[in-house]
């Protein structure tokens, strides 16, 4: 009987190694907000970390951060696609990827505020007034790929 169960464990084992598990990815969420810019004063976001306002850096909602410093995205990037807006739509189709390493408080759910550097880099170096311009993004995969 002992020979009946070892032989069933080891067909087992051999089965689940011959037969991969299948991951399903699911689909990439696209997200369509508006961006503003903030400057970083020299200061430290909540993340933990100061960065130069040339830095390509984003301040992220707290329904994404969770009201915790640091929050659970700090460090993901972030792909942005400036899609308008703005004084004369500077830099409409400009892609940029920029990291979170900072919360913002009075944001909405899709709104990013961006470093003036990633704003800039939207903008076609413009802080384009008003100061705020139209996107759509999406979370880069954990592993920084967009």
């Amino acid at each position: 009987m002992l020979f009946n169960y070892t032989f069933l464990g080891l067909a087992l084992a051999a089965q689940s190694l011959a037969a991969p598990t299948v991951t399903k990815l699911l689909p990439r969420v696209t997200h369509d907000g508006v961006a503003t810019y903030y400057d970083q004063d020299g200061g430290t976001g909540s993340c933990g970390n100061a960065y130069p306002d040339s830095a390509l850096i984003i301040a992220l909602s707290n329904y994404w951060q969770d009201d915790e410093s640091p929050g659970p995205y700090c460090g993901r990037k972030i792909q942005i696609t400036n899609t308008g807006g703005g004084q004369d739509n500077n830099g409409v189709g400009t892609v940029v990827v920029a990291t979170v390493e900072d919360t913002c408080p009075s944001c909405t759910e899709t709104h990013l505020d961006l470093s003036q550097g990633a704003f800039k880099a939207l903008t076609g170096g413009n802080l384009d007034p008003p100061g705020q311009i139209d996107i759509s993004w999406h979370f880069c995969n954990a592993d920084g790929q967009c």
